[in-house]
């Protein structure tokens, strides 16, 4: 009998491992999926270059259900930046209820600006492609960028070339929010002339590279742009409603520029609160 015991604990002390790592992933499974904190997969690809890849953060979704998406381009100048720099971003528009998709891309000096602005054509079109996979609402794609990453998606969605290259219409772009991105690069590069690294010393390239360039189009898709006051940023309002777009405007005074993105979905101080909550107001209009 005393061997039979020897025996016996070592199986029984297996079982119980086995007990503890089953309750342990059930439990985890629970609090991500039961109670509603979603999910997130990252370095999912949409291209074959290593810097084409994303990542995914999504709530609880109920089978049927349809999310809104929010696509993400970081800023960094055009040559620095990563996916991973989100802040509180993807917990409180997941919380919200949409996907939340953060994007690398391409970046100088290995990548033209044209490159830059294909990559989140071809992220889009990634999210386009994949709606019924993710269960993503494709009636319902919004870009937001920082920085560069902010010209970049006012540019793929003011200039409808870069979306008819991938196969999309320019109408498949439900709203845009501009986190103090340059939109007029021709005033941009004259004031801040390292950026010639960038776009090159021909004025007629950064006026295409411009969002301000196509700022007249008809049809837009509704903008919502956040800054510190600019002369560009007022000449291209009046430029856009002038041809009956929509656009909300939020002027900065308290939060830098690398605030701007740090506290967007934050109630840390009271310009962030009034910034995030007119920011999702804006959205919330459109994504009913």
């Amino acid at each position: 009998m005393e061997i039979g015991n020897k025996q016996l604990k070592p199986k029984l002390l297996i079982s119980f491992i086995i007990f503890l790592i089953v309750v342990l992933g059930l439990t985890f499974y629970f609090y991500q999926h039961v109670n509603g904190q979603g999910n997130k997969e990252s370095n999912l690809k949409y291209g074959s270059n290593r810097k084409q890849t994303l990542d995914l953060f999504t709530p609880k979704v109920q089978n049927g259900e349809k999310l809104p998406v929010i696509i993400y381009a970081h800023g960094g100048g055009w040559s620095g930046g990563d996916k991973s720099n989100v802040s509180a971003k993807p917990d409180f528009f997941a919380e919200k209820g949409y996907a939340f998709i953060s994007i690398n891309y391409r970046l100088s000096p290995k990548a033209t600006y044209e490159e830059m602005a294909n990559d989140v054509t071809n992220a889009i079109k990634w999210v386009y492609d994949n709606a019924d996979n993710y269960q993503f609402d494709r009636s319902k794609i919004n870009l937001m960028g920082h920085s560069a990453g902010g010209h970049l998606i006012m540019l793929v969605a003011s200039n409808p070339n870069y979306l008819n290259n991938v196969g999309l219409s320019p109408k498949v772009i439900n709203s845009v929010v501009n986190i103090e991105g340059p939109l007029d690069l021709t005033d941009f590069i004259s004031r801040i002339g390292s950026y010639k690294k960038v776009f090159g010393k021909d004025q007629k390239v950064w006026e295409e590279a411009s969002p301000i360039t196509y700022a007249a189009s008809k049809n837009l898709p509704p903008m919502f742009l956040i800054d510190h006051g600019s002369n560009s940023i007022k000449k291209f309002m009046d430029t856009t409603k002038l041809a009956g777009n929509t656009v909300g405007y939020f002027q900065a005074r308290t939060l830098s520029h690398s605030e701007l993105t740090e506290l967007l979905g934050t109630f840390k101080t009271e310009e962030a609160t009034i910034m995030t909550n007119a920011v999702f107001k804006f959205l919330s209009n459109l994504n009913k």
